[in-house]
């Protein structure tokens, strides 16, 4: 009796080992997703390029004037949990994920929508001929 509480039982921590190692796996892209993932309020986050990003402002006159299209930068788009659509300085620039979208540089209207809902907007000011790469959680 004794020999057959240890076979059945060695089958059972056998079990608990594999599943306890499954869920540390399971667990694991999904902390390695959230080390990658954009944690600024406004929903956009700037991951290369040197630009600045301004949530919920807009840009002035004056700096509509300085904008150059002698050395326009270049924008990519990625959206994380869901779809959206970019618009540069009120003007409809394409549907993410977008590569390499020509914009003036200096201070930009940027905004982000899923349809009619706002993802984020703010003023994005891009340096001469950067490429600039941003990433918006989706909600």
């Amino acid at each position: 009796m004794a020999l057959r509480s240890k076979l059945v039982s060695l089958p059972a921590a056998m079990c608990a080992a594999l599943l306890a190692g499954a869920l540390a796996w399971t667990a694991a892209p999904a902390a390695d997703a959230a080390a990658f993932a954009c944690a600024d309020p406004s929903n956009l986050c700037v991951d290369a390029g040197g630009a600045k990003w301004e949530a919920g402002k807009s840009a002035s006159a004056k700096d509509k004037k300085k904008r150059s299209e002698k050395a326009p930068g270049s924008v990519s788009l990625t959206i994380e949990g869901g779809r959206g659509s970019l618009f540069v300085n009120g003007r409809y620039a394409g549907t993410a994920p977008l590569s390499n979208i020509d914009v003036p540089s200096g201070r930009n209207d940027v905004q982000v929508r899923d349809g009619s809902t706002v993802l984020s907007q703010g003023v994005l000011t891009v340096p001469k001929g950067a490429s600039v790469s941003l990433t918006v959680n989706h909600p």
